[in-house]
């Protein structure tokens, strides 16, 4: 898949580097060193734009997304996922997006146990070993072990607490997640939830 974008990059730099020899050893014909420079950068341009096209051509082919490909770029992508005992789950967008990050089923979340679902102004799917919740203030966070039975004590999303805005981090003895109305903390065994 990269061969195309690395062969237009390497042609271009040539074509750069052949117009800057030109320029070097041009006559005095009319043509200036500007004028061999300018067809050269002007070549190489066109050259890595093609690349860049057919880069982005091959992702689209890869991945079934006609959108945008570059970090950030707003693409909701939808996919079907084989959950625990043989089920599929649809999970999409930035949820996605994050369960991939981390490892997908490899990861100590494991394979989805429910469909993506609204909540709020944002969307929550389950996993068998954890929750990715998402909303357009906090982007997308995991919450699981005892920080996530202290969440769902709390109302979860929908509870004080809200969404959560950092994954759980080491905090000196444990473990911390913050969310939107305050923080939870498993410090020793206990957990302790600290609103804002």
């Amino acid at each position: 898949m990269n061969r195309i974008p690395r062969r237009s990059a390497t042609v271009a730099a040539a074509v750069a580097a052949a117009g800057l020899v030109l320029a070097g050893c041009s006559s005095d014909d009319g043509t200036t060193a500007e004028d061999v420079v300018g067809s050269a950068t002007s070549a190489a341009q066109s050259a890595v734009e093609g690349a860049t096209s057919a880069g982005r051509s091959a992702v689209e082919d890869a991945t079934g997304t006609g959108g945008p490909t570059e970090p950030g770029a707003s693409v909701e992508e939808t996919t079907t996922l084989p959950g625990a005992g043989g089920a599929e789950y649809t999970i999409s967008g930035p949820i996605l997006a994050k369960y991939n990050e981390i490892g997908g089923a490899n990861s100590p979340l494991g394979a989805p146990t429910a469909d993506q679902q609204d909540v709020g102004d944002g969307y929550i799917a389950e996993f068998e070993g954890g929750i990715i919740a998402w909303s357009p203030d906090t982007d997308s966070h995991v919450v699981w072990g005892e920080i996530r039975t202290a969440w769902e004590a709390q109302g979860g999303a929908e509870g004080e607490l809200g969404f959560p805005i950092s994954d759980e981090r080491p905090i000196p003895n444990g473990l911390e997640s913050e969310f939107e109305m305050g923080t939870i903390t498993y410090v020793a065994g206990a957990t302790q939830v600290i609103p804002k």
